[in-house]
């Protein structure tokens, strides 16, 4: 089958960070077992829209979320992300006041919180969040730097200038707290919003640039500076995040694996080589560090679910569904991540020839996760290859469509199943935005748009499509005897 579900790519970002977050907003609540689970899956729900980048509709869970429970720090905190990427900065600020007023111990909260009071000039209440993150993390020097300089933005020069003595006594000297200094004592400093309130520190210079999605400034700032912090394992994480970012995968791999030699503790640098390997197709590296992973985190659902996505593409089968079967039996209550696993499970009985067993599992995910439009739309196709309940595969494909109408792929499973349903007109739209959004190189939609083609009638239109699919890589002998002889054959 063509289409794997992909979603290992929007997991790896969140899945670390939603438990955390999940764990600090039900710390100080109490809430009914019920009202756990729905919070539990909420939160789940508005972790993958906001991913999916669907904030509106991630603003609906979190608002539920804080509706049952109104102490819950960590939803607050989310609709305040979601409010601030839409730009509803009135919104995102009452929400992360509400979050920091809950949780004063996350410093997450608080550096939100800083990104407002930068955007005011509130230097004075900017100071204050700098001191409670200094509290809270307080061998991190960017912090230093950053209460200094808005304290000399506010004319404090002499309280400025102590706090780079502070910085001096507590981290040494360094280029950037003597460029800060020189700053101090012999250039005006820059007014309250004309640029960021970040130092000469290269760090935090690069994290400005990050906070503005400038991953090629920030490249070059840590580029620069990168000989220095060779032994700094969240250095070179943020490095590799960097260059992921820029789309240097194998530069952002070097930087993660040396990350890594110097801590195995950082989990989200795991899923992101992870992640790396997958995306450049290197299975057998991917299930060599699945298996590293999975030695320090051991009770990681995911990981077994990576391992299992890994073996079925290296065409171990039976091996991909023992650690199917070890994924299924952690984190059981979580319905979206149950779909994933189950609906790969799904895709490898399909290459076991266990259509039955396929089309019972692809059913359970789509009970699991009736909202992952991504399984739904391979169940569809899978329908739809077969043969087998038309109908139902016309009704799940076009609800997919109507909720994700610009994905190519949604939309060339909605017109191959309206072509078996012989709705060729129909089909011949979808087809064509299937092949609208620079998919114009993808063999199998080209294939499937010369097929509907022919049943139009536009023969030689059909057999140009059907030669961009081979031109494309498609050797198939069945399409090769389509173009030779003109002629449509299943």
């Amino acid at each position: 089958m063509r289409r794997t579900v992909v979603l290992w790519l929007l997991l790896c970002a969140w899945l670390p960070v939603a438990a955390q977050q999940v764990q600090a907003a039900t710390q100080q609540v109490r809430v009914s077992v019920r009202d756990s689970t729905v919070i539990k899956q909420l939160f789940f729900n508005g972790l993958r829209d906001k991913l999916n980048e669907d904030y509106s509709r991630g603003l609906l869970s979190f608002g539920k979320i804080v509706a049952i429970d109104p102490v819950n720090a960590a939803a607050y905190y989310e609709i305040a992300l979601l409010n601030y990427r839409m730009d509803n900065l009135g919104e995102a600020e009452i929400a992360i006041r509400k979050a920091v007023a809950i949780d004063k111990g996350n410093m997450w909260y608080w550096k939100l919180l800083a990104e407002f009071d930068k955007r005011k000039g509130n230097m004075t209440d900017l100071v204050r969040v700098f001191d409670q993150l200094i509290a809270l993390v307080p061998d991190e020097d960017t912090y230093y730097f950053d209460r200094s300089n808005a304290l000399l933005l506010q004319g404090k020069r002499q309280e400025a200038l102590a706090g780079y003595d502070l910085i001096e006594e507590k981290f040494g000297a360094s280029p950037a707290l003597a460029e800060a200094r020189e700053r101090a004592t012999g250039e005006r400093p820059s007014q309250p919003g004309q640029e960021d309130l970040l130092t000469g520190d290269p760090v935090a210079r690069a994290k400005g640039f990050l906070a503005k999605n400038d991953f090629k400034s920030a490249a070059a700032v840590l580029e620069s500076v990168a000989v220095n912090y060779q032994d700094d394992p969240l250095f070179l994480a943020l490095y590799g995040d960097v260059l992921f970012e820029n789309g240097e995968l194998p530069a952002a791999l070097i930087y993660y694996q040396k990350a890594l030699k110097l801590t195995d503790q950082l989990y989200g640098v795991w899923e992101k080589v992870i992640n790396i390997h997958i995306l450049l197709g290197e299975y057998k590296q991917m299930i060599a560090i699945g298996d590293a992973a999975l030695a320090v985190y051991p009770n990681q659902a995911i990981l077994y679910y990576y391992m299992a996505f890994a073996l079925h593409r290296e065409l171990q089968n039976e091996k991909a569904l023992t650690y199917i079967k070890t994924a299924l039996q952690l984190d059981g209550d979580n319905n979206s991540l149950q779909a994933l696993i189950v609906a790969l499970q799904a895709e490898i009985f399909i290459d076991e020839n266990k259509l039955a067993d396929a089309d019972a599992a692809f059913k359970k995910a789509v009970d699991l996760d009736p909202e992952n439009y991504l399984i739904v739309n391979n169940y569809a196709y899978y329908l739809a290859l077969t043969g087998k309940q038309l109908a139902k595969a016309e009704s799940l494909i076009g609800l997919a469509a109507t909720i994700l109408p610009a994905d190519a792929s949604v939309a060339d499973t909605y017109a191959f199943v309206l072509f078996k349903r012989a709705k060729y007109a129909l089909a011949r739209t979808w087809a064509e935005k299937a092949l609208q959004n620079n998919e114009a190189e993808n063999s199998v939609y080209l294939e499937h748009y010369g097929d509907i083609l022919f049943f139009l009638g536009e023969t030689e239109n059909a057999v140009i499509q059907w030669q961009k699919s081979k031109d494309a890589g498609n050797d198939a002998a069945l399409l090769n005897r389509k173009i030779n002889e003109k002629k449509y054959f299943k």
